[in-house]
């Protein structure tokens, strides 16, 4: 009678194989996932932005003049909410490249000190195109 030894399982070169792939899958994964976070956070900055521009466009076509971010939030015809509604990041005095989750709201006057429109700075984080990353800003009227 003539018995086999063969054991049967995976050699430690073929497990070594398997651990090294899954881990340059893994870096890709993460590289490819802190993109699109950093594309999330842009496109809800900007959505932000254009939700206080379109606001303030509205409340000036119903009072006729331009409002205050004070303004804006007790305004009912367009509700702000999230970041557009909180005042301590939407201000006049917010630096948008000093903290990446405020918007600065002006309020923008012509050559007689007249309110003429509002403009609205919010951080970029991604540069894409032709378009660079850093403060860039929404506008309304005549800014």
């Amino acid at each position: 009678m003539i018995s086999s030894n063969k054991t049967k399982g995976f050699t430690l070169v073929e497990l070594l194989i398997v651990i090294v792939v899954i881990a340059i899958l893994a870096a890709i994964s993460i590289v490819a996932y802190n993109g699109v976070t950093q594309k999330a956070r842009d496109d809800e900055r900007v959505a932000t932005a254009r939700n206080l521009v379109n606001a303030a466009a509205a409340y000036n076509s119903e009072h006729d003049k331009w409002p205050e971010h004070s303004d804006l939030t007790s305004f009912q015809t367009v509700k702000l909410t999230g970041a557009a509604a909180d005042s301590s990041k939407v201000s006049a005095t917010a630096d948008p490249n000093a903290d990446h989750n405020t918007y600065k709201y002006t309020v923008c006057q012509d050559s007689n000190n007249k309110p003429s429109g509002v403009k609205v700075e919010y951080y970029k984080e991604i540069a894409s195109g032709t378009e660079t990353a850093g403060v860039k800003s929404l506008t309304t009227g005549k800014c």
